[in-house]
């Protein structure tokens, strides 16, 4: 017989309560700030994607080195980034505060209910979406040069290069890896709080 005694709601707070009966992810903030870290640590992978590239596909497509080429799916592999990185750090922010004390009460519970499927929502699915979605088009060249010529029939053009957004896929590695660090080194220092 299982130990009821863990499940006794007269011994959780008001907050503990409505969050597992309304929280969409039911993961602490920690965790799911670790995984928004992850993700954003993952679009560091769009330089070496690009940089180890088959020989025709890059005299195809590029002019000079790929990863130094401003793409237009760079920035969607940027976007996620910078979402995931940033969903993370709030996540950590919200831990950090719910640690610290008091524990919301009244309308306050679902102020911070709001905000943690909110900045779930961020990390997960924009940047999820913009980190796998831009580093899948960024790797496309690998399946060679009859895989990009089915994709443009379709419409989809991955290295179009795009002059007034200058993001290139070294930059999209900067970024991801001082947001991905960012947030996991954050994580250790306020999971030891």
């Amino acid at each position: 017989m299982p130990d009821d005694a863990r499940f006794d709601p007269t011994e959780r707070s008001e907050y503990e309560l409505t969050r597992s009966a309304n929280i969409i992810v039911p993961m602490s903030p920690l965790r799911k700030a670790r995984i928004c870290g992850a993700l954003a640590l993952l679009g560091s992978l769009a330089a070496p994607l690009v940089a180890t590239l088959p020989a025709a596909v890059r005299e195809a497509n590029f002019s000079g080195p790929p990863a130094a080429t401003p793409l237009g799916v760079a920035a969607v592999a940027l976007a996620g980034t910078v979402a995931a990185g940033g969903a993370g750090l709030g996540l950590l922010a919200l831990q950090r505060r719910l640690a610290r004390g008091p524990e919301p009460s009244g309308d306050a519970v679902w102020s911070f209910l709001a905000v943690e499927d909110a900045l779930t929502g961020i990390g997960f699915v924009t940047g999820g979406l913009g980190v796998g979605v831009g580093l899948a088009l960024l790797a496309s060249g690998h399946w060679g040069v009859e895989a990009l010529a089915g994709l443009r029939r379709n419409g989809v053009e991955p290295y179009l290069s795009v002059s007034t957004v200058p993001v290139t896929p070294r930059l999209v590695t900067a970024v991801a890896l001082a947001a991905g660090l960012a947030v996991l080194g954050a994580s250790v220092v306020v999971d030891r709080e």
